[in-house]
């Protein structure tokens, strides 16, 4: 190997542990911290960068990691042309269109006009509201994306949804889901081809170790 293979992970959130566990199984022999963004494993044959979720796919897709992990919904939102080497089995979550309880929509069907739409999924919202032939104005938010209907931002949103509670909690009924989602170990293409051995065997070894 004449460098060393980078893997890109969750930095925080509800995906950090089970990354972390994931890179162990690899190789990694630190817990990482907030100070640490690039730590390499005991052997000095991997090398794993901590980043922010919704840019994961972006590195791998341009060759700034190798291999990354990340969830199936950002990884369409970003557009990124990855490989998906595996489905990782957590992160488990539904990408859903929701609106208000008291509203009279209870179908993508009764939609007229054009529709203003919270997200944090623009480029998915926009592409999944053009296939259906309904107009949206979509708005882009960051991580308060049940707020907006409250607010009057917004009498729609697409967001994601483990167990319903938080919509629930902000009055809101989901009318349409668009895709599961969960997390992936992905490859930047040119990386499988140099380094397809090596790659193989990562992915063998995270199939393997319970």
């Amino acid at each position: 190997m004449n460098r060393k293979i980078r893997i890109a992970l969750p930095s925080k959130g509800r995906l950090y542990n089970p990354s972390l566990e994931i890179a162990k199984k690899i190789g990694m022999r630190s817990n990482g911290n907030n100070r640490s963004y690039i730590v390499e494993d005991v052997n000095g044959n991997f090398e794993f960068v901590f980043a922010r979720t919704f840019d994961i796919p972006l590195y791998v897709h341009y060759g700034a990691a190798d291999l990354g992990i990340a969830g199936y919904d950002v990884i369409m939102e970003r557009e990124a042309d990855v490989y998906e080497l595996l489905d990782l089995g957590f992160g488990n979550c539904s990408l859903v269109v929701a609106v208000p309880e008291e509203s009279e929509i209870s179908s993508l069907e009764d939609l007229t006009g054009t529709s203003r739409v919270a997200t944090e999924y623009p480029n998915i919202t926009r592409k999944y509201f053009q296939s259906l032939g309904k107009q949206a104005e979509v708005l882009t938010v960051r991580g308060t994306a049940e707020l907006a209907p409250r607010l009057g931002l917004a009498e729609i949103i697409v967001d994601v949804s483990e167990t319903g509670k938080t919509l629930r909690e902000n009055d809101l009924k989901v009318i349409d889901k668009i895709f599961d989602s969960s997390c992936r170990l992905i490859c930047n293409r040119i990386s499988y081809r140099v380094f397809e051995k090596t790659i193989n065997e990562i992915v063998e070894r995270i199939r393997r170790t319970p």
